[in-house]
């Protein structure tokens, strides 16, 4: 079982970032895309392109702190375990 809402902090100790999964065991994070976070959570001004560079960026970071692999599930992957579960495997057997 993923730990959720992982903290991952920087090597100063501060918080960089919240990612949702964290398998320790098999080293890999995983985080959650739902559309809303592209749509109806815009702030004022912001464009789905902007944000989307804003979650590269803090994904390129998590990976640089942690040197973990990062997958990233949609609601119909998330409705799916097995085909989850093959992508964790994948990255943890390519990692190792």
């Amino acid at each position: 079982m993923p730990e959720l809402q992982f903290r991952v902090y920087d090597e100063h100790g501060q918080l960089i970032a919240i990612v949702d999964f964290y398998w320790r065991q098999l080293g890999v994070l995983g985080e959650f895309d739902g559309r809303i976070k592209y749509g109806r959570l815009l702030k004022p001004g912001q464009e789905p392109g902007d944000v989307m560079f804003e979650e590269k960026r803090r994904e390129d970071l998590v990976r640089e702190v942690t040197r973990l692999p990062m997958v990233r599930f949609t609601w119909d992957q998330f409705q799916d375990p097995k085909l989850m579960a093959s992508r964790v495997w994948k990255l943890a057997r390519r990692s190792a």
